[in-house]
Parts: C-alpha cells; structure tokens; sequence
C-alpha cells in the first residue's frame, strides 16, 4: 500500500511540474500571473490528503489559437474540500460566493467536487466545479428568475432531460454559472441534429453542416452541450465531442474560421495523453475552439548519444 501511494504522490507531482512546464511555452501568460496558477496548484490535494490515497482527476484546456488556458481538478469532497477552503480564502473570496458555495453544495451534495482556475482576455478568472451527475429539478430551483433560466428549461422540458452533468461557478467580478448537458439520443446523427438546434434556438444560427460532418469522425455518441449564464442571459454556448482526431480538430477551425497557433501541436503532445474532449463554442459573434486533455507527465529527456569515434 505505501508503494502504491508513494507512486500516486510521484504521478501527481510530475503533472503539476508538466502543467508548470507548459506556461512557458504560452505567450498569454504574463508574469504577474505565474504566481495565481501556482497557488491554484499548490491547493489542490495530493493522493496522501485523499480518503483511501485516492488520486486527484486533473483536466488541462488549450485554445487552438494559444490564448485561452484552463485547468481543472476534482475528487472525493473530504479531500478537496479543505483544500479549496484554504485557496479561495487566499483569492479573497467574497461572502457572496462562498454562501453561494456553501447553499448550492449542501442542496445538491456533489460526490466529485473542484476548483479551477483559467486565463483568457488577459484576465485570470478562478471558481469551483462538481462533476458529477445531478437531476434537473434540484438545479432549477437554485436559479433565480431570469430569461436564462426560462429558456433552458423550456429546452430541458422538450427533450425530456432529466440531470445535468456538470455544475462550474466562476468567483470575483462579473461571476457565470456554466451546466453541461449529454445530448439526447443513441446515435452520433441523433445526437448532432440535437445540438444543432440547441446553437439554433439558444443563439440564432445552426452549426455549420461542415463542422457537424466534422463531429461525425466521432467514435460514440457522447455529445454534450454547455451553456453559461452571466446577469440572467446566456453570454455562451459550447457543444462537446469526444476527443477527435487533431487534423479534424483543424478542420473544424478551417471551416469556422478560427486561428490554430502552430504550437497546438507541440503543446498537445508535451502536455497530455491524448485529447478527451473538445469544444466548438459561441459567445456572441466569437467563436472558438477549445482542446481538453487529461495532463500526463512531463516527457523523459533522453540522453544525446555518445559521439561517434572515428577509426
């Protein structure tokens, strides 16, 4: 068993160094921000602060274009908890959100809880996730009265949808609460017909023909849809793939118009173990897209070979 965790330990703290590793080969990231993305590191638990030395989930975000980053972790509550305590009462945390915290935990009772933390717009924006399921109705009731929440759930209502699958809250200036729906359906056209309406309905326009062809390289049926909503509207909306191939990742940027930074694929490969998830996203006339990978450790440097000794 101590084996065992002392190898959990090495594993978590090698994709820290990795993620560490990574920022330097981002030009969005300014020096004032090194020390906010390490302290969000430096609070998250280890596999010893975990019940049973379970490990920590980290998932790890690039924009194609290299100016969105986002990191995200999560685990068993009794180990997090006390940890993201101690880091959102370094960010300063308002009273606000952390009764908002506090009220939306004890209603839902998340089983997978964590904190995240991201940098785009040359801003660094933080706040907490669960990721876990939970049933519709609960989350309903935790919204105010707003078109936001009327509009989703005429949508929620139609397509008979009964959980949501993710819960995110942004902290500080100008807060968003972000769910994540699976989409409806057994088959990979099922599934991308719905999304298409949803970007129809909740923003005006259909997603391009092209891009779905593109979605339809997809091994399985596990589409989502994430909307954000800020100031009772919702500001954005993303519809999830699971992890495609790089080269249709490009071509979905081809087809949307949206830069692709030549490092994408030097940064995919030095940071993770291979692309899980990927997001095609709307926030008014923006769009973008968004690579997920669960970071691994950092690659082994292996020795240059010994010069060749002429006879």
């Amino acid at each position: 068993m101590a084996n065992a965790l002392e190898s959990a330990l090495q594993k978590a703290l090698s994709v820290r160094l990795n993620l560490q590793i990574s920022l330097s080969q981002l030009p969005i990231i300014e020096e004032w921000m090194d020390i906010h993305l390490d302290r969000w590191l430096e609070h998250n638990p280890t596999p010893p602060d975990m019940p049973d030395g379970e490990g920590v989930t980290f998932l790890a975000m690039l924009g194609s274009d290299l100016r969105r980053v986002w990191w995200g972790a999560w685990g068993d509550p009794r180990g997090f908890v006390p940890k993201m305590a101690d880091y959102f009462k370094l960010c300063n945390i308002a009273k606000g959100d952390a009764h908002l915290l506090d009220k939306i935990g004890e209603q839902l009772e998340p089983e997978l809880v964590g904190s995240w933390i991201g940098v785009w717009g040359k801003k660094v924006i933080t706040g907490w996730h669960f990721w876990d399921p939970h049933p519709w109705e609960k989350v309903e009731t935790m919204f105010g009265t707003h078109e936001a929440k009327y509009a989703i759930k005429k949508w929620v209502d139609d397509h008979h949808i009964a959980q949501i699958e993710r819960f995110t809250q942004s902290i500080g200036e100008e807060p968003f609460s972000e769910i994540e729906f699976a989409m409806p359906g057994t088959t990979v056209d099922e599934q991308l017909a719905t999304m298409s309406a949803a970007f129809d309905r909740f923003t005006g326009s259909p997603i391009d023909p092209q891009i779905v062809s593109r979605f339809r390289e997809a091994s399985a049926p596990q589409f989502g849809l994430s909307l954000r909503i800020r100031g009772g509207q919702i500001v954005r909306v993303g519809g999830l793939a699971p992890g495609l191939a790089l080269a249709t990742i490009k071509g979905v940027c081809e087809d949307a118009t949206i830069g692709v930074d030549g490092k994408l694929d030097k940064m995919v490969g030095a940071l993770g173990e291979g692309i899980v998830r990927v997001e095609y996203g709307r926030a008014g006339e923006r769009a973008g897209v968004d690579v997920y990978l669960e970071p691994s450790e950092p690659a082994p440097k292996h020795p240059a070979p010994p010069p060749t000794v002429a006879n």
